[in-house]
């Protein structure tokens, strides 16, 4: 005979489980990742979610002769701010949902 107490309790954590993977969302919504590449020469802030929110460029990379070591920097760092981002929010999912980091990145939460 099936218990619907437990089924009962199961949605009831299934519901804590989705209020704090919500309260996770908005918390790296607000939350600043800050990458700098090239000994400062690029920076890049993110969100928690890895949306880039600014990029700084110093001024002696705009230059043509200057393009190709700027374009690697931009890529660097955009995908180091990336990285970040996706473990900030393995590391949010992991605190919301109880489950392990790894296991919580998994799922497409996000």
């Amino acid at each position: 005979m099936f218990n619907f107490g437990n089924l009962a309790e199961l949605m009831k954590q299934a519901q804590s489980i989705k209020e704090n993977v919500e309260k996770a969302k908005e918390e790296l919504k607000n939350e600043k990742i800050v990458v700098e590449v090239g000994g400062g020469m690029v920076k890049v802030v993110s969100d928690g979610l890895g949306t880039v929110l600014d990029l700084e460029i110093d001024k002696s990379l705009l230059n043509e002769n200057e393009y190709p070591v700027l374009k690697d920097l931009l890529i660097a760092a955009i995908n180091e701010v990336s990285e970040r981002s996706k473990e900030v929010v393995a590391d949010k999912i992991s605190q919301a949902t109880g489950l392990p980091m790894n296991m919580s990145k998994f799922g497409g939460m996000f």
